[in-house]
């Protein structure tokens, strides 16, 4: 039984460090598995630990304390002024369980349309490829992703004269995929009518038409409103 406080995470023990007794230097045995390379799901880039992490007056990206910039943390090489604690970089809520060290960054496509021209766009999401920039009166149709009337905002448009097919530029633009503080992994943008109707896991809202993001862990569904609110 030993009092210290953790150079890895920073947070106070109360038994069994490992120590290095030239450096005064103890950690928690759990704090010794601690990953080298993570993604999270509160940050864009991957982040990797640090000893010390060095960064002065900064705080933690989940928690928002203070991080002692004389203990370990993850910081992301991209972004000098971001770092999370080791303890909160590690939280079930937070990482997907996978170290990266050691595993290529794939550069992955998660834009949601192709730009054909200065006028139209092939999206991911309807199954006539082309799409088309219109002003005309529309203030009264749906968008097809939100599932709200397009009103004065600029939208695109189904090409074909038999498909209603119209999206707000906005909703064309979302992401088809994204990291998001509700779910540790990745969401992916889809149409309801690509999977089966479920309220959304974080409003318990019910909606059968138009974009959602869904994720592989616990086989969760967010609305565009959920997923669009940043980390509160």
């Amino acid at each position: 039984l030993i009092s210290f406080v953790c150079d890895a995470c920073g947070t106070k023990g109360d038994r069994s460090p490992y120590v290095c007794h030239q450096c005064d230097f103890m950690i928690h045995q759990t704090c010794a598995y601690l990953p080298r390379l993570i993604h999270v799901n509160h940050h864009d880039h991957r982040i990797s630990y640090k000893y010390p992490v060095g960064v002065r007056e900064v705080r933690c990206g989940v928690c928002w304390e203070d991080i002692d910039w004389s203990c370990g943390a993850y910081s992301c090489s991209l972004c000098p002024r971001y770092a999370i604690h080791s303890q909160c970089a590690v939280r079930d809520d937070v990482w997907d369980g996978e170290e990266l060290d050691g595993v290529p960054e794939d550069v992955e496509d998660i834009e949601p349309f192709k730009r054909n021209d200065d006028n139209t766009i092939t999206h991911f999401a309807h199954q006539h490829n082309l799409m088309s920039l219109n002003k005309d009166d529309e203030e009264n149709s749906l968008c097809g992703g939100c599932v709200r009337p397009i009103g004065s905002y600029t939208f695109y448009k189904c090409s074909k004269s038999d498909c209603s097919f119209i999206l707000h530029e906005t909703c064309a633009n979302l992401l088809k995929k994204k990291r998001h503080f509700l779910s540790p992994e990745p969401l992916t943008l889809c149409l309801q009518s690509q999977r089966y109707t479920e309220a959304c896991r974080a409003c318990r809202q019910v909606s059968c038409k138009g974009f959602m993001y869904f994720t592989n862990y616990e086989n969760q569904n967010f609305d565009l409103l959920c997923s669009s609110i940043t980390v509160p």
